[in-house]
């Protein structure tokens, strides 16, 4: 019995991997509901906690978040007063952006959240296969890194 292309094209890696990432964001999003928080807000107030303050370049590159995301989801965050930004004194092109103590508190508090949303995620799978899945999602991010459009840059040069 012959597969239909459509068939094919759901088992595809990219595929399945595109509607994994859906999921996930529709977890995520319910459980921050409360919260008022998407994983890109999320991921960049925990960048700025970690790292500190920085230009929104760079916030990009510890992110792997395009420069025109970081500025949308950065300016929405400054709306609300979690974080701060300014022009950089040393290049006027740039941004400098910085947490604010609301930041680090909506963080904080989104923790617990968080936590619910990977083992709601990862729930179908035994303990020993969630670890398994963990493992084998790091290898394909770090060793495809290069390939991305926004690879991830830890050690800016």
């Amino acid at each position: 019995m012959t597969r239909s292309p459509l068939s094919e094209a759901f088992d595809l890696p990219g595929n399945l991997l595109r509607r994994c990432h859906q999921i996930s964001v529709a977890i995520f999003l319910r459980k921050c509901e409360s919260l008022n928080l998407t994983q890109l807000q999320y991921i960049i107030l925990s960048a700025l906690e970690e790292m500190g303050t920085s230009d929104q370049v760079t916030l990009g590159g510890y992110t792997a978040l395009d420069r025109n995301t970081v500025a949308v989801v950065v300016r929405k965050l400054e709306e609300r007063g979690l974080v701060s930004r300014h022009r950089n004194p040393e290049d006027r092109r740039s941004m400098v952006v910085q947490l604010t103590q609301e930041g680090e508190r909506l963080r904080a508090a989104a923790e617990p959240a968080v936590e619910e949303v990977q083992k709601e995620i990862l729930a179908p799978l035994a303990p020993d296969e969630q670890q398994a899945l963990l493992t084998l999602l790091q290898t394909l991010a770090n060793a495809n890194n290069h390939l991305s459009r926004v690879p991830v840059r830890l050690n800016e040069e």
